[in-house]
């Protein structure tokens, strides 16, 4: 399809652009989003999704603009400067606004700068404006010191900051503008020359005193000058017109004032929603290397481009109701920081200075804070875009003392005691444990599992293979062994022990029994001999005691579905027996299941792009040795490579280990946009059918294994997905699946236990639940945990060459095993937190790109003190062989742009590449995501992870991920992560 030339927009002015650029926006990404505006100059970038690819193609998209109003007003500073020279620069830059040092040393510098700033606004009384009388002294002071500019005063970063940037949006070319600018770009220089020795010869935090020590490299003064004007503007305006407009928002949405008052977490998705809302940076230049065709529109080589971040996100696309400000919005990613090589250094800077310090400071002190209605406030710009006065009022101040920090106490004698009952044992039912543990560290929490063995589907329902997602089971014996909750195993409720029963008993009671039934296809002939849901394979194959005797899957085999159950069933089944060392799947079933399997065909409805499969398990399909993949209707040529995760694991299937042409174990056919329609055979399956784009497709079949879900039964204890926040009634709660339906992986229900903790707090404090049951008295045949540490002994003892365990198959067996004390025990570590170590040696390494991962490994460092040795390293430091195979390396790891590695792990990434023998490494991921970005989330990790695999290190223990844009912070989801990786770790050493 040809491209078009792009539209002129000549009806577009600057004054109207600086006056309310809105709905000139919305009517140029109506009309395409890539328009040529001859007032401007140059062409102008408008819709997310162009805005988006060029901030992650900076060899196409230019930062090195010829004749750039930035480098004229500025000097040449790294935002004009592409890679490798712009990661220099950048680099030097790094170390004085990393995130950790944020937090450690520049917080409390801003927390004194706010008072100070706050109480002259105050000496002003009422009518005072916010933007002049606090938000531009406090970002102006705040960035002097961390330049440390000791010889200039805020009023003089005020003063520099705004001419330059001016000069560097004067579009309009006006000669007074450029005078100005001219003259601030002079006395920076000045100031320079004077400060910059005194800094030498007194090394402090500062910028400027960090600039004159780096290692290895001295970085050249016309640099340093440009690199200072560049951070003068941008890290001035910025936090000055977040702070402004973020309390314009605020006051003028009186009910999310309240909320966010009401809820101190919220100041953080204020900030966000004020820069998605009105980013401060509204526009910057790029200029394109090559004739390029960018959203279907033709772009000539050397073309200037106006990249409108303004416009961008307000792009309806991607946000309902994009015009309004809105701090409970679904969280998206905005494009305020960017998303490239060149996301904002200062991110962390602001975020610590807006939402940690200065808008708490601010509504907390001033109360009856209110805009004065007889002097509106006023707002303009379009390169740059900020409030221009916003008078306001109070009524009263309140003390500025601040708190003093409360030491852990033990919990108060009269802190709620409530006794809790958690019907479910596995992910979900855990997980409430850990949460209510927490939440009541004096209550009394009972968990009750039907069988004898606790985990539920971390031991029956997790494929057999994956013995890292299994790990997590470590960090939940904690529980049993050292936080007081007993197991109560062998206790079926709604069979042996009534609900009602229960429900009376205790104060409260949590449903956690998940959905363990294969939802049926509902076709024709799927009552045929030969149909088996997956779930049940699954669980064949980690032997469960209720499953019976494996079935033959025959010959050939079609497994419906293109979930990660689907991906569980096809790996089980595929891969050879050596590629099974260290698990404890069951061999005689999976000897019955496959034994004479040749051929499977994995069948799906969707695309490659909307399949349901997590790209990480079709790469390990395709790494399987022995196997030939064969792909159908996937139309990959469509999808540009590179660009979706899914698409690419599906394109990689071709290159696998039989691409050499040796002869296959087995194959498997990957068949893509199918509908089943109905399954044939004479008593027993003989082929399925299904419906493609051409017509009916037929595949021959012995047998078809449905993965299209789960469902509840009839014993099922609450109707699934009924109660979206868990409250059946007060005192009785589900949880897991059997809460929000059959959706959400093992680390979502992590999420899920803390929101039910709450909600079941909320009921106790209110009275809803009445705290004073006695709890259910111990019943004839239940097992307790050393009935399962028992279980556990004989199975690994039983273990054959190469397997993990030997599962007990019936539960006889079980229960026998459970009762007999003839079982040695090992002995209980005496430490409170089973996941410690002592000494064991650990080092976080981490990737990032604009900081996150390197907060959450500076967190590790701190939480993991007392139970390891650990050192904190920069992916961007070292090289692999560097890497000391004798400690546990716990990789953190966020996902930058479109699905890639970020740009301080890249010379990592890169050196992995020539394949240095890694042999004895063991390491653990936790990769850091926004799940937004759906195609793409995580694969930054994912990609690290993969090429140290290549190289022979081993991963160990749960892949943890964080979303983002979800209610846990990353620090404390990395913080349990390492908890199980750890006793993963201790469990294999000891």
């Amino acid at each position: 399809m040809p491209s078009n030339e792009a539209p002129v927009a000549d009806w577009v002015t600057i004054p109207d652009l600086y006056r309310d650029p809105f709905p000139i926006y919305e009517r140029l990404r109506a009309e395409g989003g890539v328009h040529w505006v001859p007032q401007v100059g140059r062409f102008l970038i408008t819709s997310y999704a162009a805005v988006h690819e060029t901030e992650l193609d900076q060899a196409t998209f230019s930062a090195n603009e010829q004749g750039s109003l930035q480098i004229r007003a500025m000097g040449h500073s790294m935002l004009r400067r592409d890679d490798p020279e712009h990661y220099l620069e950048r680099k030097a830059w790094q170390p004085t606004l990393r995130p950790g040092v944020v937090k450690r040393h520049w917080r409390g510098v801003f927390e004194q700068t706010a008072e100070r700033c706050l109480a002259a606004m105050i000496a002003k009384g009422p009518g005072a404006d916010l933007i002049w009388d606090f938000a531009a002294p406090f970002a102006a002071e705040s960035l002097r010191q961390i330049l440390g500019l000791h010889n200039a005063t805020q009023q003089d970063m005020q003063r520099w900051s705004q001419t330059l940037i001016d000069a560097t949006g004067n579009y309009a070319d006006d000669p007074a503008v450029w005078a100005k600018g001219t003259r601030s770009f002079d006395e920076v220089d000045a100031v320079l020359d004077e400060i910059l020795p005194w800094h030498a010869a007194n090394p402090n935090e500062s910028l400027l005193s960090q600039l004159l020590r780096i290692p290895d490299y001295e970085m050249p003064m016309e640099r340093i000058r440009a690199n200072v004007k560049m951070t003068i503007g941008g890290g001035l305006n910025e936090p000055r017109d977040v702070l402004g407009v973020a309390a314009w928002g605020l006051l003028s949405h009186p009910e999310q004032r309240r909320a966010v008052e009401a809820d101190p977490s919220l100041w953080h998705a204020a900030f966000d929603e004020t820069l998605r809302w009105i980013a401060p940076i509204g526009l910057y230049s790029r200029q394109t290397t090559r004739e390029v065709e960018l959203v279907g529109v033709r772009l000539p080589a050397g073309a200037r481009l106006g990249i409108c971040i303004l416009s961008a996100n307000r792009d309806e696309r991607v946000w309902d109701d994009a015009s309004a400000f809105d701090i409970r919005r679904e969280v998206k990613p905005h494009l305020a920081f960017s998303k490239g090589v060149h996301v904002c250094l200062g991110a962390w800077v602001a975020r610590s200075e807006i939402a940690d310090v200065a808008l708490p400071m601010l509504f907390e002190r001033l109360q009856g804070l209110e805009l004065v209605p007889d002097e509106p406030a006023e707002i303009g710009g379009w390169v740059f875009r900020g409030m221009l006065r916003l008078p306001v009022r109070w009524s009263s101040v309140t003390s500025s003392a601040a708190a003093a920090p409360v030491a852990e106490t033990p919990p108060a004698a009269d802190a709620p005691k409530p006794r809790i009952a958690i019907v479910g044992s596995g992910p979900a039912g855990s997980f409430t444990a850990q949460a209510l543990r927490r939440r009541f560290p004096l209550a009394e929490l009972d968990v009750f599992d039907a069988l004898p063995v606790p985990y539920g589907l971390i031991r029956s329902g997790v494929a057999a293979d994956h013995h890292g997602t299994k790990a997590v089971a470590r960090q939940f014996d904690r529980l049993f062994q050292h936080e007081g909750v007993r197991f109560r195993g062998n206790t079926r409720v709604g069979d042996g022990v009534a609900l009602a029963e229960l429900r009376a008993a205790y104060d409260a009671v949590v449903l956690a029994t998940g959905l363990r039934v294969d939802r049926p296809l509902g076709l024709p002939g799927c009552d045929l001999v030969g149909v088996h849901g997956a779930g049940r394979v699954t669980r064949l194959l980690n032997a469960h005691p209720d499953e019976g005797a494996a079935p033959s899957l025959g010959a050939t085999t079609v497994v419906v579905g293109h979930g990660n159950v689907a991906m569980d069933v096809v790996r089980l089944l595929a891969r050879d027996e050596r590629e099974l060392d260290g698990t404890d799947v069951d061999d005689a079933a999976r000897e019955l299941l496959a034994g004479r399997l040749r051929t499977i065909h994995v069948v799906g409805r969707s695309t490659p792009t909307a399949a349901k499969f997590d790209p990480v398990m079709v790469r390990e399909l395709a790494g399987l040795g022995g196997v030939e993949h064969r792909v159908h209707g996937a139309a990959l040529e469509q999808v540009e490579p590179g660009k979706d995760a899914r698409a690419d694991a599906v394109r990689g299937l071709a290159d696998g280990p039989t691409a050499s042409g040796d002869a296959p174990r087995i194959e498997v056919h990957w068949w893509f946009g199918l509908t089943p329609l109905r399954v044939e055979g004479h008593g027993v399956v003989e082929r399925m059918v299904f419906q493609g784009a051409a017509g009916e497709v037929a595949l021959a079949a012995d047998s078809v294994v449905t993965a299209v879900g789960f469902a509840g039964d009839a014993a099922a204890l609450a109707e699934p997905g009924r109660h979206a926040d868990g409250r059946v009634a007060a005192g009785l709660y589900t949880a897991g699946w059997l809460r929000r339906g059959p959706r959400g992986t093992i680390p979502d229900q992590r999420t899920d236990a803390r929101e039910l903790a709450r909600t079941i707090a909320d009921d106790i404090e209110t009275g809803a639940i009445v705290v004073g049951a006695a709890g259910l008295p111990p019943r004839e045949g239940e097992t307790a945990f050393d009935g399962w540490r028992r279980i556990d002994m004989r199975e690994r003892l039983g273990a054959a060459p190469g397997r993990s365990r030997a599962k007990l198959r019936d539960l006889a067996s079980m229960l026998e095993a459970a009762t007999d004390e003839g079982i040695p025990l090992p002995e209980i570590a005496e430490h409170a937190d089973a996941s410690g170590g002592g000494g064991l040696p650990v080092t976080v390494l981490f990737g990032t790109e604009s900081g996150g991962a390197e907060l959450v490994a500076e967190e590790l460092r701190r939480t993991l003190a007392d139970r390891a040795d650990v050192e904190v390293q920069d992916l961007a430091d070292i090289a692999p062989d560097d890497v000391d195979a004798s400690r546990l390396h716990l990789l953190i790891c966020s996902t930058y742009g479109d699905g890639e590695v970020p740009t301080s792990a890249r010379p990592f990434h890169a050196a992995l590449a020539d394949r240095p023998d890694l042999t004895g490494l063991r390491f653990a991921v936790f990769g850091m995501g926004d799940r937004s970005y759906a195609k793409t989330y995580s694969r930054g990790s994912e990609l690290i992870d993969e090429a140290l695999t290549a190289c022979g290190a081993v991963r160990i223990g749960e892949y943890g991920r964080h979303d983002a844009g979800g209610p846990v912070p990353a620090a404390e989801a990395a913080a349990e992560w390492a908890d199980g990786v750890l006793a993963e770790a201790l469990a294999v050493v000891l």
